[in-house]
């Protein structure tokens, strides 16, 4: 379903194993990692890599419970040698569980 394989559902563990145990192991950790709530069915956990996500929404458009949703936001991003950093605003998508 993910075209770039950023959501993994597992059982839940440490972060630092975790990390190794997502569809693309998530080596970056200056990125974070979004786990869900235990899943009442079975009690695992969805895990997101946001350092793979491109936010392209096909998670939510998919998923058979409709568990996802897409909320647009505008994300302010520093940019080097802008003095008013907050008028670059990029208007991006991203998921809540």
């Amino acid at each position: 379903m993910c075209p770039v394989t950023c959501l993994t559902i597992t059982h839940n563990g440490e972060e630092e194993d975790l990390r190794q145990r997502l569809m693309a192991p998530a080596d970056n950790t200056d990125q974070a990692i979004f786990a869900s709530e235990s899943l009442p069915q079975t009690g695992r956990i969805m895990v997101k890599d946001e350092d793979l996500c491109v936010h392209c929404g096909l998670c939510a458009e998919r998923c058979p419970t409709a568990a996802w949703d897409m909320m647009q936001f505008d994300l302010l991003n520093p940019y080097a040698g802008h003095q008013s950093w907050p008028e670059k605003a990029i208007t991006a998508s991203t998921t809540s569980v």
